[in-house]
């Protein structure tokens, strides 16, 4: 189990991703985790493992992860927890021309509409919410968090509904969190004490 401390380190999106899969990895016996970091910096202590994509690679490991899930659409029974998480989405759709921007898109899109019914699911994060990121609809079927202060564009961009609920000031590694686009939470991300533990929960999960 982590224990959680109060401790004077930086929080920030990547932080919470690797807190979210190690506690994946550690109370769900059957998980697996695949791990898309474009800008190949928050996961140097994984390198080496067959689930770890880095920088240009990335595309191919959302290719593999989308051929498990159609995979289980399709023809296998295999329902144990798969958990994606993709790191720096803008960047990395920046990074690819709008032909092959526009199929991760789509890719990210239909594991995120069908994902749930086939214990699939994803974890996406970005510098900056912009709609031009997903697909019709795709950003409805999401919960969202949003760490430190927002500008008034982007509280209205991801909460938009409740916007006149959050303006209140957070430091780092604190904000809000909206559950099924209708439940509104104050968080504040918790520290580990025992870095290295957590990261191997994590080395744990994409070694399964």
């Amino acid at each position: 189990m982590f224990k959680f401390v109060i401790k004077q380190v930086k929080t920030s999106k990547s932080y919470l991703n690797k807190l979210i899969s190690a506690r994946c990895a550690l109370k769900i016996y059957d998980s697996k985790i695949t791990i898309l970091d474009f800008k190949a910096d928050d996961y140097t202590f994984a390198r080496g493992s067959s689930r770890l994509f880095e920088f240009v690679t990335v595309k191919i490991g959302l290719e593999l992860a989308y051929q498990e899930f159609t995979d289980r659409l399709h023809r296998n029974n295999d329902r144990s927890f798969r958990l994606l998480v993709i790191e720096e989405l803008g960047s990395m759709l920046a990074y690819y021309d709008k032909k092959e921007s526009e199929a991760i898109k789509s890719m990210i899109g239909n594991m995120i509409f069908m994902g749930r019914a086939i214990n699939f699911h994803l974890i996406l994060s970005t510098q900056r919410p912009d709609s031009t990121l997903f697909n019709a609809g795709v950003r409805d079927s999401m919960s969202t968090i949003a760490l430190g202060n927002l500008s008034k564009e982007g509280k209205k961009m991801l909460f938009s509904e409740f916007s006149e609920l959050t303006d209140e000031k957070h430091v780092q590694g604190s904000g809000f969190m909206l559950v099924d686009g209708s439940k509104l939470f104050s968080i504040k991300v918790p520290l580990v004490k025992n870095v290295k533990k957590l990261e191997d929960y994590i080395l744990l999960g994409l070694g399964r």
